[in-house]
């Protein structure tokens, strides 16, 4: 009733909707091109169904660090469907194409950066629930259904967990040396030579 006489509603899933459309929108003031979803109704309130960003703590805590954390925020892409999970200090986006549900961890002590990825699969889906024994899911009135999910662990030992490559360090060609032939100048030259004209290039005369 509430949010139809233009006031908000103040439930969990406003709430929540509430606190992932900005992040959204810190990430759009970064240069990143963050889409928006379309809306939803759940339990009779009306919410953006995405996307879901949920940075941790322990990826950035404030806007400096947001920053550093995506260096190249023109290179970053979320569709309106998407769920993005990042956590962990050692983590830096630089280049992301995201139509789906990604989560990226990055253990501490570790460090990993996102480099030319793109994810597309089935993602997470808001699916209406209000008659779930879950106290909280009846609150927010849907559960998650979570489809499928791109997984990305960078590990402390330097491995990574899920379907990113490591990179390995480019080999430098070594270039082979170019042998100059010198002529012997102590044997005389030939007869031509020595009747005429000098042949230089076999193609200038040199009268």
């Amino acid at each position: 009733a509430l949010q139809a006489k233009g006031s908000p509603p103040g439930v969990a899933a406003t709430g929540e909707a509430d606190q992932s459309s900005a992040v959204c929108e810190l990430l759009r003031s970064l240069g990143c091109r963050v889409q928006e979803g379309g809306k939803v109704t759940f339990s009779g309130i009306d919410i953006r169904s995405g996307p879901d960003c949920v940075l941790k703590p322990s990826f950035a805590a404030c806007v400096t660090e947001f920053k550093k954390k995506f260096p190249n925020p023109s290179a970053v892409s979320i569709s309106g469907r998407s769920s993005l999970v990042l956590s962990g200090d050692g983590l830096v986006i630089e280049s992301l194409h995201l139509d789906g549900a990604l989560v990226i961890e990055c253990e501490e002590g570790a460090s990993g950066v996102i480099q030319d990825l793109s994810v597309k699969n089935k993602g997470w889906v808001k699916v209406s629930d209000e008659a779930s024994k879950d106290e909280v899911i009846r609150m927010r009135g849907y559960h998650i259904s979570r489809l499928e999910t791109e997984k990305i662990v960078f590990k402390k030992d330097g491995s990574i967990d899920g379907n990113y490559p490591i990179e390995q360090p480019v080999e430098t060609p070594v270039e082979k040396s170019i042998e100059t032939v010198v002529g012997d100048l102590s044997k005389p030259a030939s007869e031509e030579e020595q009747e005429g004209d000098t042949q230089c290039c076999a193609g200038c005369t040199i009268m």
